[in-house]
């Protein structure tokens, strides 16, 4: 989950099975339960006290030490523990030896400021009781080989445990017809959809921005790339966004408000309302990350399907698609280096992967993980692309999403900004942030 977009994910962590593991745990990073005998290591979690994922991660961590001998402290410190809590501790001694997070939290808040260590070791690290597989052989290379999960130095800082592709979702037991491949068909679809009355054509939190603003990612994907965002965003005079591709984007996310495809009272809902609207049938259409089908599990209408399309093609040459990864990283102050690799190295076996995906309903990133039936959909779009990437290709600078990207795109979704107003408005609000960050 990240703590910038501040995603809400619900659901558990399956933990880890025990017997052979137990039995046949080596690493490239030591040995058995004997020679770590003493040893510990601390892990700051991403979840707190109470939580599913905090209950499976704690059955988890109480094998591992059975089957190592390796004490974990672990502190549930919550969302805010690589953005907040390390930066503070990493001008004391009591640094913690692994922590979790999204890759676009810990980016900018580790990595920008140089205090992640390189994990080139998991990767070479044996999978427990996997024999002849190594890390780097059941994570594919589009995700652990990404430039922006790279450290200057070239070293991976994470290894992830789950994936969260963005997804068009809708219920497959009422909207029967073929998934709209182009951007023309799709809002001839919304067209249909609300003249038909039974049903808005789409929905969204409106005052969730992060996630109203996938809308201009993807659009943007499709016309300039993910390079091409980035390189809007790192521009200091703020005047690339006058681009003519994004006030084509700007245009048609425009059209949502001004053609009411949107449900009534989306723009002065909290959060999880407009899911739960969703999950009931009054829209048909909710742009969203992969964990979307298990958060509205708890009050879905009764033979409710959810299914995912990919987001239409708009004619521009770049394809992709936007991944957030979860996964463990370490501060390069870690006193327990190797505890704490062989920790990491522990939670990418198979068996987890499993555990993971039908408990909390996620994707792995291993290729050979069960898919839930809702994230199929999802999972066809990440495996039929060579590569992914990160938001804006990994752009890595704190505060720019917050201050720029998602208040002013979430005016412009709810009707307050015209298509030109947001692109005169989000280059003046970007020149003011760099010039307050001394560019």
């Amino acid at each position: 989950m990240s703590s910038s977009r501040s995603l809400p994910i619900r659901r558990t962590f399956a933990g880890l099975a025990a017997g052979a593991l137990a039995l046949g745990l080596v690493t490239a990073c030591g040995g058995g339960a004997q020679d770590a005998a003493g040893k510990e290591l601390v892990y700051w979690s991403m979840w707190k006290q109470g939580e599913p994922q905090q209950v499976a991660l704690q059955a988890a961590i109480t094998r591992f030490t059975r089957a190592t001998g390796i004490k974990v402290k672990v502190e549930w410190a919550g969302r805010d523990v690589v953005k907040q809590k390390l930066p503070a501790a990493l001008t004391t001694s009591k640094v913690p030896d692994v922590v979790d997070q999204s890759d676009d939290t810990i980016r900018p808040f580790m990595v920008t400021p140089g205090v992640a260590r390189g994990l080139a070791g998991v990767y070479e690290a044996d999978v427990p009781g996997e024999a002849g597989k190594k890390v780097k052989d059941v994570i594919p290379a589009k995700y652990s080989q990404s430039p922006a999960l790279r450290l200057p130095d070239g070293q991976p800082y994470m290894v992830p445990y789950s994936v969260a592709g963005i997804g068009l979702f809708y219920d497959a037991a009422t909207l029967t017809e073929a998934p709209p491949k182009d951007w023309t068909a799709f809002l001839a679809l919304l067209g249909r959809l609300k003249a038909g009355g039974r049903t808005a054509p789409l929905t969204a939190d409106g005052e969730q921005y992060w996630s109203d603003s996938y809308w201009m990612n993807y659009y943007l994907y499709r016309t300039i790339g993910a390079d091409g965002l980035k390189a809007i965003a790192e521009d200091r005079t703020g005047q690339s966004w006058k681009r003519p591709e994004v006030l084509a984007a700007a245009r048609q996310i425009e059209l949502f408000a001004k053609e009411g495809y949107l449900l009534k009272g989306y723009d002065a809902s909290k959060y999880p309302e407009q899911q739960k609207n969703w999950a009931q049938g009054r829209a048909a259409f909710m742009i969203m990350g992969s964990w979307l089908p298990s958060e509205v599990g708890s009050y879905a209408r009764a033979g409710f399907k959810p299914a995912s399309m990919p987001f239409p093609e708009v004619g521009g040459p770049a394809k992709g698609e936007e991944v957030v990864q979860f996964g463990f990283a370490m501060p390069a102050k870690a006193r327990n280096v190797e505890a704490g690799e062989r920790f990491i190295a522990y939670l990418t076996t198979r068996e987890f992967a499993d555990d993971l995906a039908r408990t909390a309903s996620v994707l792995s990133p291993r290729a050979d993980a069960f898919v839930p039936e809702a994230l199929a959909g999802v999972k066809r779009q990440l495996d039929s692309v060579p590569a992914t990437y990160p938001f804006a290709a990994g752009l890595s600078v704190p505060g720019w999403t917050d201050k720029v990207y998602y208040p002013t795109v979430g005016e412009l979704f709810n009707g307050r900004l015209t298509a030109q107003g947001f692109v005169d408005k989000i280059s003046a609000v970007q020149a003011g942030f760099w010039k307050n960050q001394g560019s």
